[in-house]
Order: C-alpha cells, then sequence, then structure tokens
C-alpha cells in the first residue's frame, strides 16, 4: 500500500533540501512587506487623478490586496522573531529611491509602464523564486502564505501586462514607455531588485525625483465621460419615489451605483493621510474602498448588459469627491461615516433598495443590491470602529456632526460649475433607455 507520506506536501527527498534559514526569510519578509505598503501607497496617490476609469477599477482591488499581503507578511514575521522588527521603517533606503521615481510618473502611460511593467512583474518573479527555494515541511507556514499571495499577484499581472500593451499602441506612446521603463529598471537594480540579493548598477541615470512628492487627489475622468462636470443628481429622488413605475426606479438605483467612484476617489486621502495606524486600519479600509469601486462596478455590468453607454447619458461626476476634498481627513471620514449610517434603516436604506429591484423582477439588479447592502454592513462596522474613537461622540451625534460638514460644502462646486453644462439629465435618460417619458414630475436639482 503506498499511501503519499508527508501529508502530499514533497517526497522524502524534496523535504530533505535545505531552503532558507529563519533570518534569510525575515530579511525578505521585511523588503516584500515594505514594497507591498509602498505599492498600496501608489495605488492611493493614483487612483482619483488617473482619468480612465478601467485604472481606477483596477487600482482600487489592487491596493486593498497590497494591503492584504503587507498584512499577511508581517504576521509570518511575528510568528518568526521575537521581539518582532521595526515593521514601519524602511528597511533600504534604496527601496523608497526606486518609489521616489516612480511616484514622478507623469501620465497614465507611465504610471501603467512603471508599476505593472517593472515592479509588479519582478515582485511576481521574486514570490515565485522565494516559493521555489522554501523548504516544503519546514517552512509550509510561508509556503503557504506565498501561494495565496501568488494567485493574486499573476492576476495583477495579466491586468497589468494587457493594460501596458493598450497604452502603448502608438510607436510614440512605445518609445516613451521603454525609456520610463529603463529608467526605473535601474533604480530597481540598485536596491539589488525585490530581494536584495542582485548585483547594483555602477551608476544611476538622473533622478527625476528632483522635489519631495505632493500627490494629486483631484478627481479627474477621460472625455469618454460626457457629463463629467454636470453635478446634477436626480437618481436618488426617483428611485425613492413611489409614484415612478419600477422599471424607472431600477434605472435610477443603478444610476446611483455607478456613479459611486467618487467614493474612493474621497477616500484614497482619508486612508493616505492617516499615518501611524494600525496596519489593520489599512487593510480595512482599503477593504472598504475596493468595496466601493466594485459598487461602481456593478452599476457599469448592469447598463453594459442592457446595451447602454452610461459614459455618454449618465453624470458621473466627482462633486462629492472634490467637496470632502476641502474638509480634514477625518472631518471628511466623518461625512463619509454620516453617509453609510444613512443606509441602515430599513424603510429608506439598503433593505428597501433590494426589495425595489425583486419587486422589479429584474434578477441582476437584485443580486447588485443584495450585495451593496451586504457590503454597507460591514461598512457600518468599520466606521464605528476606526472613526468613533476619533470623535468622541456617540454614533448619534458623530452622524449630526458628519451631515453639517457635508452642508458646509454645499458650495464648494460653484468654481466648477462652468465645466459643463448644469442641467437635470433624467428626461432624456429615461427616454434613451426606456423609450418614453419620466414618470417623475417634480425635480429638486438644490444641492445637498
Amino acid at each position: 500500500m503506498q499511501i503519499p507520506p508527508l501529508a502530499g506536501l514533497a517526497t522524502y527527498e524534496e523535504a530533505a533540501r535545505v531552503g532558507y534559514s529563519v533570518e534569510e526569510n525575515v530579511a525578505r519578509f521585511l523588503r516584500y512587506a515594505w514594497i507591498e505598503k509602498r505599492a498600496m501607497e501608489v495605488g492611493l496617490y493614483w487612483l482619483a487623478s488617473t482619468p480612465e476609469w478601467e485604472v481606477k477599477e483596477a487600482l482600487g482591488l489592487h491596493l486593498s490586496l497590497d494591503a492584504d499581503h503587507a498584512a499577511d507578511i508581517r504576521v509570518r514575521v511575528g510568528e518568526m522573531r521575537n521581539p518582532v522588527p521595526r515593521m514601519d521603517v524602511c528597511p533600504d533606503p534604496a527601496i523608497d529611491q526606486f518609489f521616489d521615481e516612480l511616484l514622478t510618473a507623469q501620465d497614465t502611460v507611465e504610471k501603467i509602464v512603471g508599476l505593472y511593467g517593472v515592479l509588479k512583474p519582478a515582485l511576481l518573479a521574486a514570490y515565485r523564486a522565494h516559493f521555489a527555494k522554501s523548504n516544503p515541511i519546514m517552512d509550509h507556514p510561508t509556503r503557504y502564505m506565498i501561494k495565496h499571495i501568488l494567485v493574486d499577484e499573476e492576476e495583477m499581472n495579466v491586468w497589468g501586462a494587457m493594460a501596458v500593451t493598450a497604452v502603448t499602441h502608438t510607436p510614440s506612446a512605445q518609445a516613451k514607455a521603454d525609456q520610463w521603463q529603463a529608467h526605473l529598471n535601474a533604480f530597481l537594480q540598485n536596491m539589488g531588485g525585490i530581494m536584495g540579493d542582485q548585483e547594483k548598477p555602477a551608476e544611476l541615470p538622473a533622478s527625476r525625483a528632483v522635489e519631495p512628492f505632493t500627490p494629486d487627489f483631484f478627481p479627474q475622468r477621460d472625455d469618454r465621460f460626457a457629463m463629467k462636470w454636470n453635478f446634477i443628481n436626480p437618481q436618488r429622488q426617483v428611485s425613492m419615489n413611489e409614484a415612478v413605475p419600477l422599471d424607472e426606479r431600477i434605472i435610477a438605483l443603478m444610476c446611483r451605483r455607478v456613479v459611486e467612484m467618487d467614493v474612493p476617489e474621497y477616500m484614497t486621502r482619508i486612508i493616505a493621510e492617516s499615518k501611524g495606524e494600525p496596519w489593520e486600519y489599512y487593510v480595512e479600509l482599503t477593504r472598504q474602498l475596493w468595496d466601493e469601486v466594485r459598487h461602481a462596478m456593478l452599476g457599469s455590468i448592469y447598463f453594459e448588459n442592457r446595451g447602454v453607454d452610461w459614459k455618454k447619458h449618465i453624470a458621473i461626476h466627482p462633486g462629492m469627491s472634490i467637496r470632502l476634498g476641502t474638509l480634514n481627513v477625518k472631518d471628511a471620514h466623518n461625512v463619509l461615516y454620516a453617509i453609510e449610517q444613512n443606509l441602515m434603516p430599513a424603510k429608506t436604506g439598503k433593505k428597501l433598495e433590494y426589495q425595489i429591484s425583486v419587486n422589479a423582477n429584474s434578477p441582476l439588479a437584485a443580486q447588485i443590491q443584495d450585495y451593496d447592502w451586504a457590503d454597507e454592513v460591514l461598512h457600518v462596522h468599520t466606521g464605528r470602529k476606526w472613526l468613533l474613537p476619533k470623535t468622541g461622540l456617540p454614533s448619534g451625534e458623530a452622524v449630526k456632526k458628519g451631515w453639517a460638514l457635508r452642508a458646509e460644502t454645499v458650495d464648494v462646486l460653484e468654481k466648477y460649475d462652468d465645466r459643463g453644462e448644469q442641467k437635470n439629465w433624467w428626461p432624456e435618460f429615461v427616454q434613451e433607455v426606456l423609450g418614453r417619458e419620466t414618470a417623475h414630475e417634480e425635480f429638486n436639482l438644490v444641492r445637498m
């Protein structure tokens, strides 16, 4: 009877191979964790200001996964060393020097090429090499961790390779990308590669990071979004109007989903400027950010399924992100908290939205609202955990303060009104999607 030994993880010969020592592991883990942390920060810095919707979607997912990977690695380091070495300092100044160069990316081409043509492929290769070198029995916890990180990194690299191809489709873009890739690869090599074990170059090209980096959190949309500066928001009042037929209320709900991209856009600054928090904070807040990106994606999925050109016919503007960008990060988070808490009452919140979609006999919309509701329940708890202790207020008082802070920003958008026509786009949208006039009779177009 030939029952496999060693739980099927390896043969005896493979298990006798000497892999990384604990010290060698920890030295590499400190680098990986810092690199994942910095990659998360890059995503936070770039999501709002990058105009292309598809890049926002990917950055939202990937920065959340970067935070998860850093968390897993930090836990593993804690299992291997006591006292745990400091994880809040850079293990090699050359790593930060590389990221300083990466953050000088001037446009989407350089952002995509830098992140997905240089950093992410190198990180994937390092994880693969580490997995291969680790002993499958003695160091099984490391192999288990890296195996699951590899799933994420491989998916990131698949998307990244396609994105690099997409942004370098012209000879001029390819030439620019090649030059930028060579520049960054020199600084990657200067830090000894991801693992720190590669030979460093004799000299480096001139640094582009001549000034301290200043993040740009101002939200942008590309030109496919025809009404990106139209700040009129009729969709909520339509979705809540019981006199309106369900088919119209459903498309109003889906409009509310697709415009949610402004939530992760303003969350990037809240997270990025919250320094010195426990790492769990970054894991949970970037998860919430990714959930909000997903909600916008869900709206786009619905309209794509119906053959609606949602970028053209819906005013997907960044108004709330612009407004909250005028508040300090604690106050901006307080506004987010008030909004999330307001979604819980059964008669006006997520339960009602789900019931509307069920009553409309729209399985796709119903499932979208079902998962949207579930996510928001989690977000309520996230806000209570991380925002309330900073305010020193009971939940009800924090909600009141959040609405008051939101009201203070109501006039902020006036300086941007001339960038686009401010009009009620809903009647034309209903005509386009449903082929009839809207049943909503009176619109309140006052900004809230």
